[in-house]
């Protein structure tokens, strides 16, 4: 929770207090939107547990000792391009500096683990993916102990793993990137024990991130660093105000601006089409618009602030009943 300087919001303390007075608990407000509230309070949900996910599909070892891991979310700042890799190598055990990144294609294999849809958001990511992803590290753990030791001609319990080797205590050492194309072939097991938390060696500790080296070396490839053939990116001028409209506007001064193509207005303000990001947003600061506030000109925050006050004191909308609080 964070307000600007001067505002009328509530401080963290202030909050606290709040919730305490009302009812002697924590109080959490939160919103589920109507499209998703069949799945997040469904009944009657099956209690047979999901099938293991297809290692291949989240994973890839290559010849040169490559880890790759495919993210099913989209990295956005919140450091998943860490974390889920952290959870493959859990169980794993393979050597962290090997490992790489690349966002996941659509596809229902990488459809959210509650949801049925493939998404980002309401900070889900690391709750819904912590089996998933040391799943996936397992079974591929466990295909490449049962490689080696088909190539040994010794039974799997024999043979242990170390920093992305198979290692047999008769002798025999292979690297994961030579196993890999052996263990493709076998059949994924129906199952897999997980680590309990008394041994895990990578969850909970410091750990190098992967992604900054593509950030202070450049090759991190943001939104806005995508270029295709011919491509313009538009910058939008939206109204001050909730339901405000464009009366008229003064294309002259944006169409000025050197790498300008065009000016326009849209549903929701007024657009400045440019070559590049900086010239379409040079273009819009130098728009003239006369703006229609529309019908909430005169709200005010602190009025808004004063209002969720006593909204939390009402009985608000019923998502989901189970037992009785009181």
């Amino acid at each position: 929770m964070r307000r600007a300087a001067g505002s009328a919001g509530l401080s963290r303390r202030a909050f606290l207090k709040t919730g305490a007075a009302v009812g002697g608990g924590l109080v959490v407000g939160f919103f589920v939107p109507a499209g998703m509230r069949r799945f997040a309070f469904a009944e009657g949900a099956p209690a047979k547990p999901p099938a293991l996910p297809a290692a291949n599909a989240f994973l890839r070892i290559g010849s040169d000792e490559s880890v790759t891991v495919l993210l099913a979310h989209s990295e956005m700042g919140q450091g998943i391009w860490t974390t889920l890799p952290m959870l493959v190598n859990e169980e794993l055990d393979a050597d962290w500096g090997r490992f790489r990144v690349e966002h996941a294609p659509a596809a229902v294999a990488y459809h959210h683990t509650v949801f049925p849809v493939q998404m980002t958001g309401g900070s889900t990511t690391t709750w819904s993916e912590f089996d998933r992803y040391r799943q996936v590290g397992a079974v591929t753990r466990t295909l490449l102990i049962a490689a080696a030791a088909q190539q040994w001609g010794v039974a799997p319990g024999e043979c242990r793993t170390a920093n992305g080797y198979v290692l047999w205590d008769g002798g025999h050492r292979a690297s994961y990137g030579s196993l890999a194309a052996a263990a493709a072939k076998l059949p994924q097991p129906a199952s897999v024990p997980l680590k309990p938390p008394g041994d895990w060696k990578v969850i909970g500790k410091p750990t190098r991130r992967l992604d900054t080296p593509e950030k202070i070396t450049g090759r991190a490839v943001f939104g806005l660093d995508v270029r295709l053939p011919g491509m313009l990116t538009a910058v939008l001028a939206h109204p001050p105000t909730f339901g405000g409209k464009v009366k008229r506007f003064d294309p002259a001064a944006a169409r000025a601006v050197p790498g300008v193509r065009a000016v326009f207005e849209v549903p929701s303000g007024v657009a400045v089409a440019a070559d590049h990001f900086w010239a379409a947003k040079c273009g819009r600061d130098a728009l003239q618009i006369d703006w229609d506030p529309g019908p909430h000109a005169g709200v005010d925050t602190g009025e808004l602030v004063e209002s969720f006050r006593r909204l939390a004191q009402s009985a608000g909308v019923v998502a989901a009943t189970a037992g009785d609080v009181e």
